[in-house]
């Protein structure tokens, strides 16, 4: 059956959505139920939805103990969302209930065909995940500076990066596996981090998953501002960054500002880690 919007509009979760959002989301999740002892998700499997309890309650197990209880409003699965690891524990439905469903296909589909819908949702889907990936003591921590372009744009992206080589040369960079291999071809900075070229925004390797995980410092997205088709993943990512403020730059003037901004940053961090003695001489 499908989810109705007065159902997602009792789930605290969503609260930032307007009732048109809502009916927009309600047709992208589907609301199954489950009886007690039946296995929701299991361990070792790759996540491909997560869900939303509606009512009942739910078991987390992990090597047979039980490491947590879930009810109403609660997240499940939402981990595989921004990390595509197999899952880590089993998930065990303690009574009977119901949740609602949705696939990160479905997730993906909604946020190409309403982007801003698209990001709100993801951003409010992942926002415990993030959370508990932060208290992660393992979890990487470096910062990225994303270098993407069209296209048309890639040879505009490498004279950029070898014209600021100096600079790249001393920070963390992310980009998909082509563009990386075409700038350490023909420059000498070595990519930090590969980006899932398809899909971009989502996966644990996705820059909007850099985004929400806090390792995202700029973005360079040199774009083909006469292309004639529309490019939802470029808007979906420029929504996202504003609302987690990562500054971005679509072209070589705003790139340029980046670069200003983010050496001036790292110049006047080493200014504070230096002794006062040194200061004063």
């Amino acid at each position: 059956m499908t989810m109705t919007k007065n159902l997602l509009l009792e789930l605290d979760l969503l609260r930032n959505f307007y009732t048109e959002e809502l009916q927009i989301i309600s047709e992208y999740f589907s609301c199954h139920k489950f009886f007690a002892g039946q296995v929701m998700m299991r361990k070792g499997e790759v996540g491909t939805y997560l869900g939303i309890i509606i009512s009942g309650e739910i078991k987390i197990i992990d090597n047979g103990q039980v490491i947590a209880t879930m009810t109403q409003g609660d997240l499940l699965g939402e981990i595989a969302l921004i990390k595509s690891s197999p899952r880590t524990v089993d998930v065990v439905a303690a009574s009977q209930g119901e949740i609602a469903i949705i696939t990160f296909d479905d997730i993906e589909e909604l946020n190409c065909h309403q982007c801003n819908i698209g990001v709100k949702l993801i951003s409010a889907l992942t926002e415990s995940a993030v959370q508990r990936l932060l208290k992660d003591k393992h979890r990487d921590t470096k910062k990225y500076i994303a270098l993407l372009a069209s296209e048309q744009r890639t040879a505009e992206l490498v004279d950029f990066v070898l014209e600021h080589q100096d600079f790249f040369s001393i920070h963390a960079t992310a980009t998909t596996a082509a563009t990386g291999e075409i700038l350490e071809r023909q420059t000498e900075v070595t990519v930090s981090k590969t980006i899932q070229a398809k899909p971009l925004m989502a996966g644990d390797q996705g820059i909007g998953s850099l985004i929400l995980s806090g390792n995202i410092q700029g973005i360079i997205y040199l774009r083909e501002p006469l292309a004639s088709t529309d490019q939802p993943e470029l808007e979906a990512l420029s929504r996202l960054s504003d609302l987690y403020p990562v500054p971005l730059a679509t072209n070589i003037a705003t790139a340029q500002t980046i670069v200003h901004y983010l050496a001036e940053c790292q110049s006047k961090s080493l200014y504070l880690n230096i002794p006062e003695a040194v200061k004063v001489c």
